[in-house]
C-alpha cells in the first residue's frame, strides 16, 4: 500500500513538472512528407502518445482475455477443473449418505482432474475404507501423502485407521514419525500419547511428556504424567531380568533419579516408590524418605510404608509411629499400622491397644479384621465374635438396599 501511494506520488509531481514546463513554452512539432505537412503543439503530441499507449496495453488485455476464452486447451482446462469440483462436492455428499462405491468413484474422479487433488484422495481413502476395501484406502492415503501438506492429515489418517483395525504397532511406528515431523501438532502428540498409554510403554511416554506439556500445558497433562510414572517405578521393581533384590534396587533408585522433581513430592509417588525399596531391603531409605515427607506434606497413604520394612528394628518403627500419634491422636492409618509392626516385634498387647483405638475411632473395617484375628489367636472367642460381629454390620451399612428373602 505504501508502495502504490509513493507511486501515485512520484506520478503527480512529474505531470506537475511537465505541466509547468508545457505552460512555459508549448513547444512546436512539424511533419512534412511530399505534399502533407502537419503542425502541432509539443503537449499535444505528448498526450496522443499517451492515448495510444493506453490504448494498445487495453486491447492487449482484451484480446489475450478473448483468446483465453476460446483457445481449445484452456478451455478444456476450465471445463475439466470445474466438473471436477462439482465431482468432489457430489462425492462428499454421496459420502455422508453412506454411497461409498459411487462416492469413491466420483472422489477418485475429483483428485486426477481438479485443484484440489489432497481433498479428492482423503474423502476417497475414507469411502474406501467403508466398503472394507483396506488396500484402496492405504492407496489413496498413499497419494495423498505425496503432496507437501497432505503428509500429516495422511498420516494421522494412516494411524487411525490401524487403530481401529487392532495393529497398535502399526499406528505408533506412523505417529512416531508424524510427532518428529510435526512437534507442535496437538492431535498427533495426543494420539500417539494415547497409543503409548494404551500399550503400557511407560519409558516412551515418559519420555514424550515434557513436548506434551509444551504444547498442552502443565496442568493439562498433570495426571497423564503422574499415571504414567507411578507406573513406570512399578514397572522397574518388578523388571524381569534382575533375579536378586540388589538389582531391582539399584534399578530403581536410578529411575527415581529422573523422575521430575514435582512429582518427587507427590505423596502416591513418595508411597510407590518408598514401598518397593523397602521390600527390596532398603528399610532404612524408604523410613527416612516417608519421615521427610511427612515432615513437609502429611499424607494417610505413607505410613502403611512402614508395614513392608523389615531390617530395621521394629521398636525404632515404632518410636515413630508413637511420635506421630502424638501429633494426631486417633489417626486410622498410624494407628494400623503401628498394630502390625508391633504384631512384628511380638508386641500383643500393645497391637492389640492400637487396633482397639483405630476401632473405636474411625470403624475401620481392617482394624477390625486385624482385631479379631488377634482376639481369636489369644483365645478371646468372646471378643473376636463381637469384633466380627462390629465388622458385618459396618460393611453391611455399605452395600446398597436392595430386598432381602
Amino acid at each position: 500500500m505504501k508502495r502504490i501511494v509513493l507511486l501515485i506520488v512520484v506520478v503527480l509531481l512529474a505531470a506537475l513538472a511537465l505541466g509547468r514546463w508545457m505552460a512555459a513554452d508549448s513547444g512546436y512539432v512539424l511533419i512534412i512528407r511530399d505534399d502533407l505537412q502537419v503542425d502541432m503543439t509539443l503537449g499535444f503530441v505528448l498526450l496522443a502518445l499517451l492515448v495510444g499507449a493506453l490504448s494498445l496495453v487495453i486491447l492487449t488485455l482484451l484480446a489475450n482475455a478473448a483468446w483465453n476464452a476460446v483457445e481449445p486447451i484452456r478451455a478444456t482446462r476450465r471445463w475439466k477443473k470445474a466438473t471436477a469440483r462439482r465431482r468432489l462436492y457430489s462425492g462428499f455428499l454421496q459420502l455422508v449418505d453412506g454411497e461409498h462405491e459411487r462416492a469413491e468413484r466420483l472422489l477418485v474422479a475429483s483428485a486426477q482432474e481438479g485443484d484440489w487433488p489432497l481433498a479428492g484422495w482423503l474423502l476417497a481413502a475414507e469411502s474406501a475404507r467403508e466398503r472394507g476395501d483396506v488396500d484402496g484406502s492405504q492407496r489413496y492415503l498413499e497419494k495423498a501423502g505425496e503432496d507437501r501438506r497432505g503428509r500429516l492429515v495422511a498420516g494421522l489418517m494412516k494411524a487411525r485407521f490401524a487403530l481401529a483395525d487392532g495393529y497398535p504397532q502399526q499406528a505408533r511406528e506412523e505417529l512416531k514419525v508424524l510427532a518428529d515431523m510435526a512437534p507442535r501438532n496437538r492431535r498427533i502428540l495426543e494420539t500417539y500419547a494415547d497409543v503409548l498409554e494404551s500399550e503400557k510403554d511407560w519409558a516412551a511416554l515418559c519420555e514424550l511428556m515434557p513436548r506434551l506439556k509444551r504444547v498442552f500445558g502443565d496442568a493439562d497433562q498433570a495426571r497423564r504424567e503422574r499415571r504414567a510414572w507411578l507406573a513406570r517405578v512399578q514397572e522397574a521393581a518388578r523388571k524381569p531380568g534382575f533375579n536378586d533384590a540388589d538389582s531391582r534396587r539399584d534399578e530403581l533408585a536410578r529411575l527415581w533419579k529422573t523422575v521430575p522433581l514435582s512429582l518427587k513430592n507427590d505423596p502416591a509417588m513418595v508411597a510407590r516408590y518408598a514401598g518397593f525399596m523397602a521390600q527390596l531391603g532398603a528399610g532404612g531409605k524408604a523410613l527416612e524418605l516417608v519421615r521427610h515427607q511427612q515432615e513437609r506434606d502429611w499424607d494417610d497413604r505413607l505410613p502403611p510404608v512402614l508395614e513392608a520394612i523389615d531390617d530395621v528394628a521394629p521398636d525404632n518403627l515404632l518410636q515413630v509411629l508413637e511420635g506421630w500419634l502424638a501429633n494426631r491422636p486417633g489417626n486410622a492409618a498410624v494407628l494400623i499400622t503401628a498394630g502390625r509392626v508391633a504384631l512384628k516385634a511380638r508386641l500383643w498387647g500393645k497391637a492389640q491397644g492400637f487396633f482397639e483405638a483405630a476401632a473405636n475411632s474411625s470403624q475401620s473395617a481392617t482394624a477390625l479384621a486385624e482385631l479379631s484375628r488377634l482376639y481369636q489367636s489369644l483365645g478371646d472367642s468372646s471378643k473376636m465374635q463381637n469384633t466380627l460381629e462390629r465388622r458385618a454390620r459396618l460393611l453391611a451399612e455399605q452395600l446398597p438396599d436392595l430386598p432381602q428373602p
